[in-house]
C-alpha cells in the first residue's frame, strides 16, 4: 500500500482551490462588466419620416450616451438592446437620443413591430 504524505494532499488542495478561485474572479472580471443584452424599456420613440431618423426616449440616471444602444432589425421586427448600463447615481429621468435610418438598419418603405416594452415612469426603469 502507497503512503500518502499528508504536505502533498494539502498542497494539491490548496492550488485546487487557488485555481477555481482565480478562475471565479475571470469569470466575474469579464462576464459581468457592465455590459449586458436585455431589451431597453422605452419612454417612448418616434419616426421623422422626412429626415429619415427616429428618436428614442430612454430613462438616464447620468451616465446614458447614444452609443449604449444597438438596433436589432429582423425582418420587420425591431428590438433596441442598452449595451451598457447607467451606473450613475442621479435621479432617473427621461433622455432622448436621435439615430439615422442608416446607423439603424431601417428602411423608410416598411413598417416595424417594436418588441420593447414602454413605461411612463422613469423611477420603474430598474424594476424588473
Amino acid at each position: 500500500m502507497k503512503k500518502i504524505n499528508r504536505h502533498s494532499v494539502k498542497y494539491q488542495l490548496r492550488e485546487a482551490v487557488l485555481l477555481i478561485g482565480t478562475a471565479l474572479f475571470v469569470i466575474a472580471l469579464f462576464g459581468f462588466n457592465g455590459q449586458q443584452n436585455n431589451s431597453e424599456k422605452l419612454m417612448g420613440i418616434s419616426f421623422n419620416y422626412e429626415k429619415k431618423e427616429i428618436t428614442l426616449q430612454v430613462v438616464t440616471t447620468g451616465c446614458t450616451v447614444k452609443n449604449d444602444f444597438q438596433f436589432k432589425v429582423s425582418n420587420n421586427t425591431i428590438t433596441i438592446i442598452r449595451k451598457k448600463r447607467d451606473i450613475c447615481k442621479m435621479m432617473p429621468e427621461k433622455a432622448s437620443f436621435t439615430y439615422t435610418f442608416a446607423e439603424t438598419g431601417l428602411s423608410k418603405d416598411k413598417s416595424y413591430t417594436i418588441v420593447n416594452s414602454f413605461m411612463a415612469n422613469p423611477d420603474l426603469a430598474n424594476i424588473p
